[in-house]
């Protein structure tokens, strides 16, 4: 139909992470976002992101790929989709900084077709006539898209809320939110991520206070952790730290080089001096100390977790040490952050996280910021997006409440292809809304965790290795067993001998409390005999570490 839009999201709904939407209206196609998710460590990958196959196919009517803000959820994925879709990427200033660091580290900078977008410019790809206008939200730079079509008005909220005291003094774009309203909107598409949460968001500003009543109570070290694009949370850390006359040492490799970045062209302000190595953190008191780390979800190996044991070098969590977790829990994440803790209590540190501080403030808007935004731009249709399928149904139901018909209103899902007409919405088919599982360091893109396990298996296969560990003393109890699947016959004795040597040496410098922690522990062994097979072997087995505690 000549003037109808289809909505194909392909990451997103019912779920938290991956968003990514395609638009196409008269034989043209642009994308919203191009995000990544973060799976559970059980599943032996570091991301997940929607297939392109939908994309890939119909690649000539594609125009680009716009971003509405540099957090991973939205535009992490770009690595993994510029080599299969090749087509420019519009992005503010600080995203577009964010994305080339993730760029320059997958070595595709150059082949990238990166193009500024500035709040209220006007872009115009065939059907379609697009104004971003900015947002506040836990990023400083963030979008929201007003995308005029043959079929009418859509606004595409991106991630918001309506801060009135922002931390950059850059508020939301009501003026034109509003007029649009005014003028006619055809549809809202909005944040849910909220919607279950009464009230008004609070400011990023609200934070400054706990934080700064923590900041003169420390008497030494202070390690504080954050989503390394929260930069707006990063922000108030630099100014307290700088207030309090300490120092700040990055750890994380996405934390240093995001801050380089967004220092870099303005977006982060602080003296010079202010950053120092982890080198230089030795030669300076604790008390005039800050580290600022990623890692707040507990993940094996990460920057705060190697902190919590002790492992990072020229730091020493120590009796009198404050830890401050100012980001959200992740739901899945519980247990791991639960340990990463524990860790850090043994070591005399008293930890302040959000359960209990107040110590971090979401970006999202609460359910009177939804109300105000379905208001502001008075739309005919209304779809929820970005979260969890209760989510969305909340947010459908207080649309209802807010006078939008229910048939006016539609929960949709990956997938779903969704044609807008001016007078009405309808789901009209479906896509297989699958995603790739991303291993780094695997040049290869996993399109199914079960294709992969397959895989591995039958090209590199298993290694199991089974540990008797001293429930007391925590030592090795015998020698290892392995037990190899595809991977090497057992009468390699060589091999299966080195291997067996690798293994307790691991075990004899893992230390007594990262063998407590038995997730942790079996990350190590996991993460060092794979090393040291594909550097004897060239192979990549799937590692399976069991410990049998007697």
């Amino acid at each position: 139909m000549a003037d109808s839009l289809e909505v194909i999201p392909l990451g997103g709904l019912g779920e938290f992470g991956m968003n990514s939407t395609a638009l196409r209206c008269n034989g043209d196609i642009i994308v919203l976002d191009a995000g990544v998710a973060f799976p559970t460590h059980e599943l032996g990958v570091d991301f997940v992101v929607p297939d392109l196959t939908f994309l890939k196919e119909n690649q000539d009517q594609v125009r680009g790929i716009l971003l509405t803000h540099g957090h991973e959820d939205h535009a992490g994925g770009i690595p993994y989709v510029i080599p299969e879709l090749p087509v420019p990427v519009y992005a503010s200033r600080l995203t577009q900084a964010l994305v080339s660091e993730k760029l320059k580290e997958h070595e595709l900078l150059e082949r990238t077709d990166l193009r500024l977008l500035e709040a209220r410019d006007t872009l115009r790809f065939g059907a379609f006539e697009i104004e971003p206008l900015h947002m506040t939200h836990s990023f400083p730079d963030a979008f929201c898209f007003a995308i005029t079509t043959p079929a009418g008005t859509i606004i595409w909220t991106g991630d918001f809320k309506f801060d009135q005291t922002p931390i950059d003094r850059r508020l939301s774009d009501v003026a034109r939110l509003s007029e649009y309203g005014e003028d006619g909107v055809l549809a809202l598409f909005s944040d849910s991520t909220n919607s279950e949460s009464r009230g008004l968001c609070p400011s990023e500003f609200s934070v400054y206070e706990p934080l700064r009543n923590l900041f003169l109570r420390a008497r030494r070290k202070i390690v504080v952790s954050c989503f390394a694009s929260s930069l707006s949370r990063v922000q108030v850390i630099l100014d307290l730290a700088r207030e309090r006359g300490r120092k700040v040492a990055p750890i994380g490799r996405s934390m240093v080089s995001y801050l380089r970045a967004a220092f870099e062209i303005g977006y982060l302000q602080m003296p010079s001096d202010l950053l120092i190595s982890l080198n230089d953190v030795r030669s300076l008191p604790p008390e005039e100390v800050v580290i600022l780390a990623t890692g707040s979800q507990g993940e094996p190996m990460s920057a705060l977790s190697r902190l919590a044991i002790n492992e990072v070098k020229n730091v020493e969590i120590e009796e009198g040490d404050m830890v401050i977790l100012s980001a959200r829990i992740i739901p899945g994440n519980e247990k791991l952050i639960s340990n990463m803790i524990n860790h850090f209590y043994r070591r005399g540190a008293q930890v302040y996280d959000s359960d209990h501080s107040q110590v971090h403030v979401s970006g999202h808007g609460y359910r009177e910021d939804l109300k105000l935004m379905m208001n502001l731009v008075k739309p005919r249709f209304f779809v929820p997006i970005h979260g969890e399928f209760k989510q969305l149904k909340t947010h459908y139901l207080l649309a209802l409440d807010q006078g939008i018909p229910a048939e006016n209103a539609r929960i949709i899902e990956n997938g779903d292809i969704l044609e807008l007409t001016p007078t009405s919405l309808q789901v009209t088919g479906k896509l297989t809304a699958s995603r790739r599982f991303i291993e780094e360091g695997v040049a290869e893109e996993v399109h199914d965790l079960v294709l992969r396990d397959r895989r591995y298996l039958s090209e590199d296969g298993l290694l199991v290795i089974v540990l008797r560990m001293d429930r007391l003393e925590g030592d090795l109890i015998g020698e290892p067993e392995l037990i190899p699947r595809g991977f090497v016959d057992e009468s390699a004795e060589s091999l299966m001998e080195s291997i067996k040597e690798e293994v307790v040496r691991v075990v004899r410098e893992t230390n007594p409390e990262e063998k407590r922690d038995e997730e942790l522990f079996k990350e190590i062994i996991r993460k060092e005999i794979k090393r040291f097979l594909r550097k004897q072997t060239g192979k990549r087995p799937v590692i399976l570490p069991v410990t049998l505690v007697i």
